[in-house]
């Protein structure tokens, strides 16, 4: 070969190990980034006596914290932060994990606690590769553990005020286990804010409308109420517009909002499917950073990655949604709004736990 030649092919060969070092590198500190951001999330636990004899974690910030994005107000386990170290990806050491997604859209500033409208419980069967989403509506008249009885969303400000700060992930997780006869094994509670943001992070997410929608009466965070309208068919929803189409209900009912917050999550995991495994690794800093300040969770570090590991093996095909809707239900007399009715509750019950199989198909 040539001696320019193989001086050109050396010098190829050595910008491009740079640039596999350079690549390593920023891989190293984006996951070192992601690893805190992480930390972050996870809350300082320390065991509840819920009436009824039961111990349950409970999280010990309070929901000014949870608003606040200054990462220093947030406590890390054992008051100080874990040391940051990289390993393979982990996997799912439970069989089946299930796991209470809260939804807040507590306003900026608000220090008391607020009341979660989104509820649903994600069910991870890690040996059949099958994820599935049971949604409660907010109004859905419960039982909490300490005897006392209100509206399902409330649970967690109940908690809180009864329990002492903190309490309202136990009394959340325990009010949701015995309304099912299902062990609640984890929470995640997260502000709406950081649905916005991923949102228009990932470029935005395509929603099929299934009907015309039009709410007179949408809040606005500065506690007024404009009017929105979403015209039926697919259509690609930024972070604000997916928002209010997950958080819009004055159109038709909670449950048809319940559907639609399933919707936009799906809509979300397709969207991340379709941007690939590459982008994930490279910008996986840039996408704790968004949740960091938002979210918090009693799930360790390392089910955090084996879940997201889980994740990126699963497909759309393998999520499966149901709900509590409103021929499932009994009215009640005033104060109480309405109550699950038995029968086609352990019937949904079943079928979200794939103990039977839904003749909908459950999607």
């Amino acid at each position: 070969m040539p001696f320019s030649r193989r001086r050109l092919v050396y010098s190829a060969a050595a910008v491009s190990g740079l640039l596999v070092v350079a690549l390593l590198l920023r891989l190293g500190f984006q996951w070192r980034q992601a690893i805190a951001d992480i930390d972050s999330m996870i809350a300082t636990s320390a065991p509840v006596d819920v009436q009824g004899g039961s111990s349950f974690q409970y999280n010990e910030w309070s929901t000014a914290d949870l608003l606040s994005k200054q990462s220093a107000r947030m406590t890390h386990r054992g008051g100080s932060p874990q040391p940051v170290v990289v390993q393979p990806a982990p996997t799912l050491t439970q069989s089946t994990l299930n796991i209470l997604l809260l939804g807040t859209d507590a306003r900026p500033g608000d220090v008391d606690p607020t009341r979660t409208d989104a509820i649903i419980l994600v069910r991870i069967d890690r040996d059949n590769g099958r994820v599935s989403m049971l949604s409660l509506p907010r109004d859905l008249w419960v039982t909490y553990p300490t005897g006392t009885s209100g509206r399902i969303n409330a649970a967690y400000t109940v908690g809180e005020l009864q329990l002492g700060s903190g309490g309202g992930a136990a009394m959340a997780k325990a009010t949701v286990g015995r309304l099912l006869n299902v062990e609640v094994d984890n929470y995640v509670m997260l502000n709406f804010e950081s649905f916005r943001s991923l949102i228009d992070y990932i470029g935005g997410i395509e929603v099929d409308v299934p009907e015309a929608l039009f709410d007179p009466r949408f809040p606005t965070e500065d506690y007024g109420t404009i009017e929105v309208r979403f015209e039926a068919g697919l259509q690609w929803l930024d972070g604000e517009r997916a928002l209010t189409y997950a958080r819009t209900r004055h159109a038709d009912s909670d449950f048809g909002r319940n559907q639609r917050q399933q919707q936009v999550l799906i809509a979300i995991f397709e969207r991340l499917s379709q941007r690939g495994m590459l982008d994930r690794i490279i910008g996986v800093d840039n996408y704790t950073q968004i949740m960091r300040g938002y979210v918090q969770t009693d799930l360790s570090r390392r089910q955090i990655l084996a879940l997201a590991n889980f994740a990126g093996e699963i497909s759309i095909e393998d999520l499966h949604r149901y709900a509590i809707d409103s021929r499932m239900i009994v009215e009640l007399n005033d104060p109480a709004t309405f109550a699950a009715e038995p029968v086609a509750l352990r019937r949904v019950v079943r079928e979200f736990t794939g103990e039977v199989v839904s003749t909908a198909g459950g999607n």
